[in-house]
């Protein structure tokens, strides 16, 4: 089976650099404009579930393919991003100039050091994990559809990294990441971007 997590389009938050969190900022007319031409290949997974956070960034991503493909979405709150207290709302630039010294602790494990009155991602990965293991359960290919931090989490829970090596994992808006499952275990697949944008040769 495969899951194919995707991260939210654009906002203008993302454009700022902006911590966003639990904030429920839709998504931005560039982040529409990508979405839109998004859609022709994300409708051509081969996907029988949809998943979704229930922030708007990313329920419209369900809303928009749940529609076009005819599948029902779910939302599911252990999607939901990171909570990122006291940071939502500020400018990543700032923070470097203003709070330093904690930005770098966070910036070098996450999972140990959490936003001022928010979350760590080691609370992140746990209800991120717990999500997975319960659609890998249920063997069907899905599509969640959620967020840079969430997603981070996830992939790291797959690729059994060291907390302190989470930095590497980046994810862009509308990234696409694709885990498969099968007797030999998950794994975490690089997609053929000739075979991802040509519905023809995609594999099912």
């Amino acid at each position: 089976m495969r899951i194919y997590l995707l991260r939210h389009p654009e906002t203008d938050w993302n454009g700022e650099w902006r911590f966003q969190g639990r904030t429920d900022i839709p998504i931005s007319e560039k982040g529409m404009k990508s979405l839109e031409q998004a859609l022709p290949v994300l409708c051509s997974l081969p996907v029988e579930t949809l998943y979704t956070s229930p922030l708007k960034r990313a329920k419209i991503v369900a809303e928009k393919i749940s529609e076009k493909m005819n599948i029902p979405f779910k939302e599911d709150a252990r999607i939901i991003e990171a909570h990122c207290g006291e940071w939502e709302g500020r400018r990543v630039p700032d923070l470097m100039k203003e709070e330093p010294d904690l930005l770098g602790k966070w910036w070098k494990n996450p999972y140990l050091t959490p936003m001022p009155g928010g979350e760590t991602y080691q609370q992140v990965e746990q209800r991120t994990s717990a999500f997975l293991e319960e659609v890998i359960e249920q063997g069907k290919n899905a599509l969640v559809v959620s967020h840079g931090i969430a997603i981070t989490t996830m992939l790291r829970y797959i690729l059994d990294l060291p907390q302190e090596k989470t930095g590497i994992l980046r994810i862009e808006n509308l990234g696409l990441a694709k885990i498969e499952i099968d007797d030999l275990g998950k794994g975490f697949v690089i997609s053929n971007p000739a075979g991802i944008l040509d519905v023809l040769t995609f594999p099912l």
